[in-house]
């Protein structure tokens, strides 16, 4: 089960999709994860996968396969 965790001010929101999914649910569900990431990134969040056990930033295409995403709102202010 992947997922994505979206930290912001209203609280975090969580993403869940199944990769091994072959529904119609479960593919939409991959798509939404897809485009929550693409959108993220164009309004200059920051974007990370957890790769064996760690974050690490990440600013390649969408791995439907990957255990977790976070995506971290830049910081405004000054």
């Amino acid at each position: 089960m992947g997922r994505i965790i979206v930290a912001n001010r209203h609280g975090d929101q969580v993403v869940e999709w199944d990769p091994a999914a072959e529904t119609e649910e479960g593919r939409a569900a991959i798509a939404e994860a897809e485009q929550i990431i693409s959108e993220a990134r164009a309004r200059g969040c920051a974007v990370s996968k957890k790769v064996d056990g760690k974050h690490v930033l990440d600013n390649g295409p969408f791995d439907p396969q990957a255990e977790e995403y976070q995506i971290i709102a830049p910081i405004a202010g000054g």
